[in-house]
């Protein structure tokens, strides 16, 4: 068993490159503070690759072979190449897939979680595969993660059978040195356990979802485990305010937040002083309002691929919201900052007026309110909030009257909002969890047994 183990990280290490990707990062970590305009030729260099691989590879751009100009290829992107959406490119394999949808057997195949409710597959080239890890490299080293140093990994990993009830519940990668929790047993039950494994592995950094990062954060501030990281980084969820302090309060480490998607066209790294910083080497990224135009308020992350010319993706559009910040970063990189709104689109929920409430705004209700050991928020009709809840130990009928009247006060007091007591939230299938969720619109689940209701 151990050595099947060992042997799946070693094919996985081979796949990401090891030294390759360590090199291409060094060269990463060198260029940070180059000029802008040494970025740009870096930039438009690689965009020119990217629309010439689309042109050959993907019917969709046929169209636009022998139309290159000579320069400003931003503008002509801009102009001449429609904005492409989840939906169209789910249902267009013949256009913007290469070889109609038949990927070859040496490319990677990248696919969503499927939690916007669609999932998708994009393939991947070798050498866009290598370029990934380099970034991750560099961002590890933004973190104080250093070539060689112990880390402690709590994503999507499938570590040990969920219906596993005995420990262990984690596995070493001892060529990576890494130790891999699994997510889905992170619970009152086996945390003393995955305690002690993460103390005696003596991890420097912990990589994790935001949201498994948050409930062993919850477990150790509350029984005092002696879990302690020198950095965090977390990515592929939304991170809340709320998330980032208990984290960073129990762990006494400061968070890293990565901001990045499985169609890879767009690469936010959160560096030492909080800033998300656009990696301009990773994707060529606009920001579109509402009539599809650059603006320099909220709107529509829109990203084209620079590095995977297998399958390049041409203006595709995210299900996130961002703006540009235009103000220097002290860290001295010159990489554009960027303001993410956290979660997605399809997750944006409503007050009775329709007005959007920000997720980052609901984890305030939160705050200050003991009970609860686990916690989900839904907007299941035009006019009704639903507000899920695992009871923890100490959880009473208080509880309940204190988060309804918190709700009231610090999120709006236009809502209908219930709450459902549940014996378990389940992650998805990925691993993930979505603490806020839009059911709106689609069928909703099955009541959980023995659930309670009391309405705001």
């Amino acid at each position: 068993m151990e050595l099947s183990v060992q042997a799946r990280y070693a094919v996985r290490h081979w796949m990401r490159g090891g030294g390759m990707a360590r090199r291409r990062a060094a060269w990463l970590l060198a260029h940070e503070k180059d000029s802008s305009s040494a970025h740009a030729k870096w930039v438009d260099a690689a965009l020119r690759r990217t629309l010439a691989s689309a042109i050959a590879r993907l019917p969709a751009y046929a169209s636009l072979r022998g139309r290159l100009p000579a320069q400003d290829l931003a503008k002509f992107l801009r102009e001449e190449v429609p904005v492409l959406d989840k939906s169209a490119l789910r249902h267009g394999r013949d256009a913007y897939y290469p070889r109609a949808g038949r990927p070859l057997p040496w490319w990677a195949l990248g696919k969503t979680s499927g939690t916007s409710g669609m999932p998708l597959e994009v393939f991947r080239s070798f050498d866009s595969v290598l370029w990934e890890q380099a970034f991750a490299y560099q961002h590890w080293a933004w973190a104080g993660q250093a070539a060689g140093d112990r880390q402690v990994v709590l994503r999507g990993d499938v570590v040990v059978p969920a219906a596993q009830t005995q420990g262990p519940f984690w596995v070493e990668d001892k060529l990576g040195r890494s130790l891999y929790v699994s997510t889905r047993h992170v619970c009152e039950r086996h945390a003393a356990a995955i305690a002690a494994a993460i103390e005696s592995y003596q991890g420097k950094m912990l990589r994790a979802y935001p949201s498994a990062a948050f409930e062993l954060a919850k477990l150790t501030l509350a029984h005092g485990l002696p879990i302690r990281f020198k950095s965090v980084q977390t990515s592929s969820e939304g991170l809340h305010p709320l998330q980032r302090q208990t984290i960073e309060a129990a762990f006494g480490a400061q968070v890293f937040d990565l901001y990045g998607m499985a169609e890879r066209v767009a690469l936010g790294m959160e560096c030492e002083h909080g800033r998300m910083h656009l990696n301009p080497f990773y994707s060529h990224v606009e920001i579109l309002d509402d009539a599809g135009q650059p603006t320099d308020g909220l709107g529509q992350i829109v990203g084209t691929t620079l590095l995977n010319q297998v399958m390049p993706l041409l203006r595709y559009r995210l299900s996130d919201l961002g703006r540009w910040d235009p103000s220097p970063c002290p860290c001295g990189r010159n990489y554009p900052v960027i303001k993410v709104e956290t979660g997605k689109l399809e997750d944006q929920v409503f007050d009775l007026d329709g007005n959007a409430i920000s997720p980052s705004v609901i984890t305030f209700a939160f705050k200050g309110v003991s009970g609860i050991a686990k916690s989900q928020v839904a907007q299941t009709a035009a006019d009704q909030w639903e507000l899920r809840l695992v009871p923890a130990n100490d959880f009473n009928d208080a509880c309940v009257q204190q988060l309804l009247a918190n709700f009231s006060t610090l999120v709006s007091q236009r809502l209908n909002a219930s709450i459902r007591l549940c014996s378990e939230i389940p992650n998805l299938p990925s691993g993930k969890f979505k603490w806020v969720v839009q059911e709106w619109g689609r069928a909703r689940q099955d009541a959980s047994s023995g659930e309670e209701t009391h309405a705001l």
